[in-house]
């Protein structure tokens, strides 16, 4: 990226964003990202946009040795909250590194597998950091990304919510998160950077969490909505939440909140 990413969690912060989405959905999603990319013993990893590292961890497991694995992200506050969650997990080897994804230090052809979950739609320089994955892979180096496709009934709820209570548009900056849904975008930008034999898959990710209120409050505090309730009463935030989970009230099953969400991963070599 040229400059900061065009999201980054405020009032949440990593651990929020951890028992929240990682625990509802993302440590699901990364083990199936690092499958897409077929990680093995041996392989030197990298993970873009790591956030709170889930997927190096995920990486480090599959593996064998942290030591081959390397977190990137451009929030420090992430990086060191995924230092922790690794050494809470023993995979304290993983190397953890302050960048933007389109100016990565690492050397040129020093990796077997770049990977990046729901980090590139928050990317202003997408061009630019998927050049920068294709230098830092090895020939014959594997990619993987996950981006959402479509708006999610958890991105429905909190716009009709957040527009009726603040106004038209408010909740437009959430839509970021659905920004490369088109496949045909997503498969050029892939193929512009030089990655050639590359595989778009589509399937359905859900959102899982016993205690449904609690997710939707982590999820709003880590999103780009969290300065527009920051003034709320703990009342009136209630009350916010409340009628969101009325909004899902269809999207729940025995064991808590189920709420589906349509994702594209795409898979190319170098």
């Amino acid at each position: 990226m040229t400059g900061k990413s065009g999201f980054q969690l405020r009032q949440g912060g990593p651990e929020v964003y951890e028992r929240c989405w990682v625990r509802a959905q993302l440590a699901q999603s990364a083990e199936e990202l690092v499958a897409a990319a077929n990680v093995s013993s041996g392989d030197r990893v990298i993970d873009i946009a790591c956030g709170t590292g889930v997927v190096a961890r995920s990486a480090a497991v599959r593996s064998g040795d942290a030591a081959t694995v390397t977190g990137a992200d451009v929030n420090s506050d992430m990086l060191a909250a995924a230092a922790r969650f690794a050494a809470d997990a023993d995979l304290a080897d993983i190397a953890w590194v302050e960048c933007d994804a389109a100016d990565i230090p690492e050397q040129d052809s020093k990796f077997d597998v770049a990977l990046c979950q729901q980090g590139l739609q928050f990317m202003p320089d997408k061009k630019g950091a998927l050049a920068e994955m294709w230098r830092v892979l090895k020939p014959g180096g594997r990619l993987a990304i996950t981006v959402w496709k479509t708006r999610s009934p958890i991105g429905a709820a909190f716009a009709n919510v957040f527009d009726r209570h603040f106004g038209e548009g408010t909740a437009a900056p959430w839509e970021m998160v659905y920004s490369l849904g088109d496949r045909a975008r997503l498969r050029k930008l892939a193929s512009g950077a030089g990655f050639r034999n590359t595989h778009i898959t589509f399937d359905v990710k859900f959102a899982r969490h016993p205690d449904p209120a609690a997710f939707i409050s982590g999820a709003i505090a880590g999103s780009p909505m969290a300065e527009v309730i920051a003034g709320l009463s703990d009342a009136d935030h209630d009350r916010l939440i409340r009628e969101i989970l009325a909004e899902l009230s269809l999207y729940h099953d025995d064991d808590g909140l189920a709420v589906p969400a349509e994702c594209l991963t795409l898979t190319a070599l170098k």
